[in-house]
């Protein structure tokens, strides 16, 4: 098999034509959940999302566009106040922190003269010590990212920017510093200064390679989810990573994204082979060498991994840049696995009357081994959330519209396990639903389990888990509330803990939402221990429901830790979720950390101040003389 898929994408995102409410909508139109999460921090459950600040000053250095353009005449630079404010936050509540500067790069050499010119030295008149001007940059994808990942913490003294205690980034005019000189290999004084953020925005790297033999792909880190498996519907074959959003590849692979299928193919970190990255300068551009920058370029660019299923060569770089989050490096091209279609799929719900015995049922359906694609949960809370959108749209009596496609109705109030199967038979996809029902019926309980085959059965079945997080949001509308109608911003946390304790760890946090008075349905990718809380708010809700609603996330986070299990299972770090590394992996582990960020970017120009700290500048501990 070799199809020719060697292509240019136009880029195009429909979500910038629908409102946020729609676009969550459309992301669950195929089951998937969405990648969301959310801030633990009381300013950013308190404070609403800032409007665009048109009037902001720009904070990079007067000719680091102008350079740039000079040298690469067809670079698209924007600096319109709602490009800015759109790159400036993610699909969470998290306050917007806008770049100075949006980039769009076509080419690998671009990315690389846009690093190499985030740290420039520089000598100003009135100056008694070099000045060592710093650019951050944050690779941006889709925007689909959740736990602040794309916010420029530098503007943290900004007004409606996030605060101190959130991981401020702060500028550093007039202190001296001593840092190595690499070319005099020696020690220099010199006074380091932030000089700002851009967003490299990477939509134009639309590549789409050739499909061989060996079930993989080479794609631009720019292709979405949705245009490679179009591309590749002719072959066969699928790109199964699944995170509900129409997510980039390039950012899936920073976040280490998964999904609903991950239980049968695998996260992120499964499916990369090999990627070709542009990392940070390690050395300082000195201003003498700005005429030849591209020939005197610091940042590199490398090529990591390889095309084979398995190898011992060395450290596993393609995973060290998978999950980084845009901290070590720009992702320009990744080599992803892809699977065959399946040839036979079914789905089936299962009602119970304990969400603790739902939960059961899924770890023995998995410790049983039987073969599932999907396995989602819904508690109570969900399904109500689910039928009350249904009296809000005006439907819900199950028949057929003027189309004759199915109506949706309403469901019995109980925990509900939604199961796919899919496989190369029929006669195995209803071998395996056959196992899975006998686990949930006799053994567990389990009502009114229902199967169906055809696509649109399949759907209708399902819907209550593809509309999860519009409903959710529909569950706090309020007619009779002017001022806040339904939910402002929505905050949807996630954690992963194994199997043996994922039954009581989402019955206490469903429970606690409950007690708490709440509402925060919660729902999971079941089969491997991850589950979610969705938790909206309102603009009008006291500071004693946002208290709640931190600590129901606080509880949620330290259970999953207390029994080995993790603050995040894909929803990834940012700023929102850094202090429980600490929790995680002790004291230890976060140094590991600090010194592999302080190696690959020693002067802290990628994604500062997300997943771990590095307070140093040119790979060395800062010496400040008062």
């Amino acid at each position: 098999m070799a199809a020719s898929l060697q292509r240019t994408l136009g880029p195009f995102n429909i979500n910038r034509f629908l409102s946020p409410p729609k676009q969550a909508c459309l992301r669950y139109i195929n089951g998937p959940t969405v990648d969301l999460s959310h801030s633990i921090h009381a300013p950013s459950l308190s404070d609403p999302p800032p409007s665009p600040q048109h009037d902001r000053r720009s904070r990079l250095p007067s000719d680091f566009l102008s350079s740039l353009r000079a040298r690469h005449p067809g670079l698209d630079v924007s600096i319109n106040p709602y490009d800015l404010d759109s790159h400036g936050r993610g699909e969470s509540h998290h306050p917007t922190a806008a770049p100075d500067a949006v980039i769009r790069p076509t080419r690998v050499e671009e990315v690389r003269d846009i690093l190499t010119a985030c740290c420039r030295e520089r000598r100003v008149e009135g100056e008694d010590l070099p000045i060592v001007e710093i650019v951050s940059v944050i690779p941006y994808g889709s925007g689909t990212s959740l736990e602040g990942h794309l916010q420029f913490l530098q503007r943290a003294e900004d007004e409606g920017s996030p605060g101190a205690d959130e991981g401020e980034i702060k500028d550093i005019p007039t202190s001296c510093f001593t840092v190595r000189d690499d070319e005099a290999n020696a020690y220099k004084k010199v006074r380091i200064k932030r000089k700002g953020g851009i967003s490299v925005d990477m939509c134009n790297f639309q590549f789409i390679g050739e499909v061989g033999d060996d079930a993989f792909v080479r794609v631009g880190a720019g292709v979405t989810r949705n245009a490679l498996n179009e591309a590749l519907r002719h072959t066969g074959m699928q790109f199964m990573v699944d995170p509900g959003a129409d997510a980039t590849i390039g950012g899936m692979s920073a976040c280490a994204a998964s999904g609903t299928a991950a239980v049968k193919y695998g996260t992120m970190r499964d499916n990369v082979l090999a990627m070709t990255a542009v990392l940070p300068p390690t050395t300082i551009l000195s201003a003498n060498d700005e005429a030849t920058a591209s020939n005197n370029a610091t940042s590199k660019v490398v090529n990591l991994g390889c095309n084979a299923l398995k190898s011992s060569a060395g450290y596993n770089l393609p995973a060290l840049l998978t999950g980084s989050e845009g901290t070590l490096g720009v992702l320009t091209e990744i080599t992803v696995k892809l699977h065959p279609l399946p040839a036979y799929v079914l789905a089936a719900s299962c009602a119970f009357d304990d969400l603790h015995c739902a939960a059961e049922a899924v770890a023995n359906i998995r410790m049983m081994g039987v073969p599932v694609s999907r396995i989602e949960l819904l508690d109570e809370m969900s399904i109500q959330a689910f039928n009350q959108s249904l009296i809000m749209e005006g439907c819900g009596d199950g028949g057929e519209d003027d189309a004759g496609a199915l109506r949706l109705k309403p469901m019995e109030l109980k925990p509900t396990l939604f199961i796919e199967f899919a496989s190369h038979s029929e006669i195995s996809a209803h071998e395996d639903l056959s196992a899975a029902k006998n686990i949930c019926v006799a053994d567990f309980g389990g009502k009114n389990f229902v199967s169906a085959a055809d696509e649109s059965t399949r759907h209708s079945l399902w819907a209550a888990r593809h509309r999860l997080y519009y409903s959710a949001i529909a569950l706090r509308a309020d007619g009779g509330d002017s001022d806040s109608p339904t939910a402002q911003s929505t905050i949807v946390t996630d954690v992963c803990v194994p199997l043996s304790h994922f039954a009581d760890i989402i019955t206490d946090t469903a429970n606690n939402v409950r007690e708490s008075g709440v509402v925060g349905p919660c729902f999971g990718h079941a089969g491997d221990g991850n589950f979610h809380c969705i938790l909206p708010l309102k603009k009008n809700d006291t500071k004693e429901y946002r208290d709640r609603v931190t600590a129901i996330i606080e509880n949620m986070i330290n259970r999953a830790i207390s029994v080995g299990g993790t603050c995040t299972g894909e929803h990834g770090i940012g700023y929102g979720k850094k202090k429980y590394l600490a929790k995680m992996y002790g004291e230890g582990g976060v140094l590991m950390m600090e010194a592999l960020k302080k190696s690959i970017d020693p002067w802290n120009i990628m994604n500062p101040g997300k997943i771990v700290d590095n307070d140093s500048y040119g790979g060395h501990d800062i010496v400040t003389e008062n």
